[in-house]
């Protein structure tokens, strides 16, 4: 049984960041990450994360995993700033006929995870 949650911030009743958490058993999946292209390292990202955080301490679960295309390596690297290591799992890109992959490389997933208390 799954239960979906978005958290927001909102300014001048305009949204401006998002997240959408999905229970899972013993864990909480964090994704879709969204900030306003204008206000991007002005903190919000770090704030919807902490709210992730207290969302899931809330919630009883002690994890958040998410996952990040591996091409992406600045976005990886932040969220290691926060806490997340690389749980060595991989999983596939989805390719179909509306999106074709270009990359000589194969794309994929990498999940990452942080423990919380």
């Amino acid at each position: 049984d799954k239960k979906n949650t978005i958290l927001r911030f909102t300014e001048n009743n305009e949204i401006i960041g998002c997240v959408l958490l999905i229970e899972k058993k013993d864990q909480l999946y964090l994704g879709m990450l969204t900030v306003s292209p204008t206000l991007q390292n002005s903190g919000i990202g770090k704030k919807l994360m902490q709210k992730a955080e207290i969302f899931a301490s809330e919630l009883g679960v002690f994890k958040i995993v998410m996952t990040v295309i591996t091409v992406r390596e600045e976005l990886i690297a932040w969220y290691k700033r926060h806490g997340y290591v690389d749980t060595g799992a991989r999983e596939p890109f989805p390719v179909s006929d509306v999106f074709s992959q270009t990359s000589k490389e194969p794309l994929e997933f990498m999940v990452l995870e942080k423990r919380i208390s």
